[in-house]
């Protein structure tokens, strides 16, 4: 019993800053809305939402929520650019 809660406790505390997919979503809208991307509605929301749960930290989500420009966005850190090897 002990060894459960104690597995218990490290998931629940490396859960603890990760974003809702209800939260990406906005912040995924917001994003889509602020950027104004022609191609925005060619893409897989969902995929987005599952990369943004896995690699977001709820502190950028809420941000990217709130922003209302571009410059408000990119000081969010939510859109991480990829590198090319």
């Amino acid at each position: 019993m002990k060894r459960f809660l104690v597995v218990l406790a490290i998931v629940a505390a490396g859960a603890c800053n990760k974003p809702t997919a209800e939260e990406c979503r906005q912040a995924i809208t917001n994003m889509e809305t602020l950027l104004d991307e022609g191609a925005a509605k060619n893409f897989d929301v969902e995929g987005e939402v599952r990369r943004c749960r896995g690699g977001s930290s709820k502190e950028a989500v809420t941000c990217a929520i709130k922003a209302k420009s571009k410059a408000d966005l990119d000081a969010c850190a939510f859109r991480a650019t990829k590198s090319t090897k």
